[in-house]
């Protein structure tokens, strides 16, 4: 196999599933995680390939596929931002909270 050609092969998975999902999570979590996914479905077809006799061209478009996803994230990197959980934001405030009724507090000799 040619490295071109598994370029070429990945350019065009990254072309197909643009057509077909036109959207792209703007937070990397989400982005990563449709990586995963498609690496998980590699983890399968490697799993079955080698141990079960599955076929060299359900490994290899999983391949394809990662790659494609893998490339969609890094081309849309200069779009993704960063979004704090709801829990993270409460557990600052009453962190800041708290310190704020110690700094207090001992301002007073309790």
């Amino acid at each position: 196999m040619k490295a071109l050609s598994a370029v070429s092969d990945i350019v065009a998975e990254l072309e197909q599933a643009e057509r077909k999902f036109p959207g792209f999570p703007t937070d990397p979590v989400h982005a990563a995680a449709i990586i995963v996914e498609e690496a998980g479905e590699l983890q399968q077809a490697a799993l079955q390939f080698t141990y079960e006799g599955g076929g060299f061209d359900c490994l290899y478009k999983e391949a394809v596929q990662t790659g494609a996803m893998a490339l969609r994230f890094l081309l849309n990197i200069g779009a993704m931002k960063m979004r704090p959980s709801e829990l993270v934001e409460r557990c600052k405030t009453a962190h800041n909270r708290t310190s704020t009724k110690r700094r207090l507090t001992r301002g007073r000799g309790l």
